[in-house]
């Protein structure tokens, strides 16, 4: 008999209680059942039925949400909320648009993508016709005035883009680096800031903790820089931080918060269990909207059988419970988007230079249609390498993902996750996954896994990742790592893997501005030390509740910094280093500290912390 995988999720699921709901009319051979927490699970015997419901049970659940977020993807939000979507929509249309983009993307997709991206639009728009003929439209339309338009392919597109990049992008932060640089130089001097810099935007911390125990084959990039750009050349890049918060205002109003976005994840191997089967624990965070971004599904039949989170618009289970095994995802944070230091030609600013010849930048006119303002018109230009963000005197900086023309095969590799039936097929669809994940895994064979995934480029010799990169030709990305070398563990020695967005492995490379999130002191701690002191045989479920438990009252941090949790790790040690003869005060200030179990928590409502600490 196999043993019984737990998985610990937002909800577990229970027996289906009750009532049917309607199955869509557009294709009476999909029928859904909804449980006792409201969750939808299809039945169907082809992907053609099972994708519809999909979409039409996510319709009945999630339209308005699902109408904001195909707004902020196809860059029409200030269509709706106004001038505080203008900023948005432009970010939008520059970095997932235009249309044409799209379409050239659906065109060279693999048709059993698009075979599944059109069975589900089809499910959002029987419901959409049958909720506006029966009045059961969200009474957020009505409010606005106005009825939904039929879903398009173009709709599903732009919504996975949007949300891919928020939560599987990372870098391109280094014109903001460049910033702080420049600051430092301006502030100290060019020698005394670059020491400054190196001691707090380091390449590699070995003292950091890692969820994999042993190193990658290879490293995102080089560990040890080149030598530092000048001061003339960070001082250009650093005028153009560009309008970022601006734009995540936009993003905020249609559900996708900027800050909070991370998860965390822990996996016990059946050494540690009291049943010999593995726990897996998945703590999605994406921010607090109401409804949550995400919600439960589940899919049965087709080769299909799993239950988990989903997010309108796009037909996939990122997170879930499959036919024996279990998988949760925490974005990656290794730096796969560039920005590109693009020369323009000093006798025709309407090119740039690129490997010898003067190429056109490729520019168009959108218009933005606003309520309650009138239209804003914005050029916009790319390069080979992607978007131009800003322009500079003779710089224009542009931006680079790995993910540009992979949108399409990641989203169907996902799909197929739900289809594999061992830890080997799993692991073969991940490599086709072009967005940075961090991926834990547990399976009723006694397996636990982590695979740090996504495409992340091979940079060129002498590139210092965490500036622009020069854009005139010799210093292309030199291909992706191979999955093979990425970060991975199967079955540790130490039984258990942890995840919150910290390193992934030893020796990997970090280049992004948050540099403190891959140092010694980080929120992992409050996990590890929770694990590293686990008895063989002991776990329980009552085990990953007390890790959630104690992990969400860890990062209710005063200066809301979440991912800097300093008591885990040195606390103790600042304890140590107190001299307490030097004032009567400092006994009773230590003793509280060192009674205090790092936690901040009112028991008793009275609106205090328990402890003064």
């Amino acid at each position: 008999m196999r043993r019984l995988l737990t998985l610990a999720l937002s909800v577990l699921l229970t027996a289906a209680v009750a009532v049917a709901a309607p199955a869509a009319e557009a294709d009476p051979e999909v029928t859904i059942v909804r449980d006792s927490y409201g969750v939808p699970h299809l039945f169907a015997d082809t992907e053609e039925a099972l994708f519809h419901g999909f979409g039409y049970a996510s319709a009945q659940d999630r339209l308005w949400q699902g109408e904001l977020l195909r707004r902020l993807g196809t860059g029409t939000l200030a269509e709706l909320i106004g001038p505080d979507g203008v900023a948005s929509d432009i970010q939008a249309r520059l970095l997932f648009g235009p249309p044409e983009r799209r379409a050239a993307l659906i065109e060279a997709a693999p048709d059993d993508v698009v075979a599944v991206l059109e069975a589900y639009i089809s499910g959002i728009n029987a419901w959409i016709d049958e909720a506006t003929a029966t009045g059961q439209l969200p009474v957020e339309f009505a409010a606005a005035g106005f009825t939904p338009r039929p879903w398009t392919l173009d709709d599903s597109v732009a919504t996975f883009m949007a949300v891919g990049s928020q939560f599987g992008w990372s870098g391109a932060d280094e014109l903001t680096t460049a910033g702080i640089y420049a600051g430092l130089i301006a502030a100290l001097g060019p020698e005394t800031a670059a020491a400054v810099f190196t001691d707090t935007h380091w390449l590699d911390d070995p003292s950091a903790p890692t969820t994999s125990p042993d190193p990658a084959s290879t490293p995102a990039s080089a560990t040890a820089a080149p030598a530092l750009p000048s001061p003339d050349a960070v001082a250009a890049a650093a005028v153009v931080d560009a309008d970022r918060f601006a734009a995540q205002r936009g993003r905020e109003r249609a559900g996708l918060h900027g800050e909070g976005n991370a998860s965390n994840a822990a996996v016990l191997g059946p050494e540690l269990t009291t049943d010999g089967a593995p726990l897996l624990l998945g703590g999605p965070q994406m921010g607090y909207t109401a409804p949550q971004i995400n919600h439960e599904v589940g899919l049965h039949g087709a080769g299909f059988d799993i239950t988990g989170m989903t997010i309108i618009g796009f037909p996939l289970v990122p997170i879930g419970v499959g036919d024996g095994y279990a998988w949760t995802l925490t974005s990656g944070g290794t730096d796969n988007t560039d920005i590109f230091a693009e020369v323009i030609d000093p006798d025709d600013p309407s090119h740039y230079l690129f490997n010898g010849a003067s190429l056109p930048f490729d520019c168009r006119v959108e218009v933005i249609l606003v309520a309650g303002a009138d239209p804003v018109s914005e050029t916009l230009c790319a390069t080979v390498h992607g978007p131009v963000l800003a322009v500079v005197g003779e710089t224009a900086y542009s931006l680079s993902s790995v993910t540009f023309g992979e949108e399409l095969p990641s989203l169907g590799a996902w799909v197929r996750l739900g289809t594999t039936d061992d830890l080997a097929g799993f692991s073969s669809q991940l490599d086709d996954i072009a967005y940075n994940f961090n991926v834990l895994y547990a399976d009723d064979d006694g397996n636990i896994a982590y695979w740090h995934i996504g495409h992340i480029p091979i940079r060129a010799e002498g590139v210092d990742p965490r500036f622009p990169t020069p854009g005139t030709g010799e210093a292309e990305w030199q291909g992706t790592i191979p999955f093979a070398a990425m970060p991975h563990s199967l079955n540790p020695e130490q039984g258990w893997l942890a995840s919150w967005n910290n390193k992934p492995a030893p020796g990997w490379a970090n280049s992004s501005a948050d540099f403190w999130r891959w140092g010694p002191t980080h929120r992992v701690n409050t996990l590890r030390n929770i694990l590293e002191m686990l008895p063989a045989g002991e776990a329980t479920m009552g085990t990953l509740n007390r890790l959630n438990r104690i992990g969400s009252f860890t990062t209710d941090t005063p200066t809301g910094t979440a991912d800097l949790v300093a008591v885990t790790t040195d606390l103790d040690a600042m304890l140590a280093a107190v001299d307490t003869s030097a004032d009567p005060r400092l006994a009773g200030i230590t003793g509280i500290l060192e009674s205090w179990a790092g936690l901040q928590v009112d028991r008793n409502d009275d609106g205090f912390y328990d402890n003064p600490a």
